[in-house]
């Protein structure tokens, strides 16, 4: 019969336990890591959505005469024109109170800039045409990034 030594127990229980608080360790640090990497993925998401949004909606009214710059309530506002069936609508684009906020109606006299429906945070939306047929956006997110972007239109028009 073979007798079982007290100190082969004490290191089989000692292994389990330096093997489960590394298992512990390698887990939080894990959750650490992941905590971060969505953070970062969180903030770039928000740094873009407001200039991908402009951009897509530029595009999407790339058509002769439909895409303006300008003023709206004493912003700098994107306009875009819009033709669905007979009836022709406005499109604008603009910051407002530290939101970027988007107008879809058929007589932009009848509305101010608080009717707009918000799409994110931002401070501040510039537009400019440095060249016949280029629209230069900049973009700054709530937190200060600065994005720009530069479309030219597919169908060739200048920005009025």
């Amino acid at each position: 019969m073979k007798r079982r030594t007290s100190s082969g127990t004490i290191a089989a229980i000692i292994l389990t336990v330096i093997f489960g608080a590394a298992l512990l360790l390698s887990i939080a640090s894990g959750a650490i890591v992941y905590r971060h990497v969505a953070e970062r993925v969180e903030t770039s998401s928000r740094q873009r959505v407001g200039l991908s949004y402009i951009t897509a909606k530029v595009h999407a009214a790339d058509v002769r005469e439909s895409v303006a710059i300008g003023q709206f309530g004493g912003q700098n506002a994107v306009f875009l024109t819009v033709v669905e069936g007979d009836e022709v609508y406005e499109d604008v684009i603009y910051v407002y109170n530290r939101k970027l906020m988007e107008l879809y109606c058929e007589d932009l006299l009848e509305f101010t800039p608080d009717d707009g429906e918000i799409i994110c945070d931002a401070f501040a939306l510039d537009a400019e045409v440095p060249t016949p047929g280029l629209l230069r956006l900049t973009f700054t997110d709530e937190s200060g990034h600065v994005e720009t972007a530069d479309i030219y239109l597919r169908s060739g028009e200048e920005y009025g």
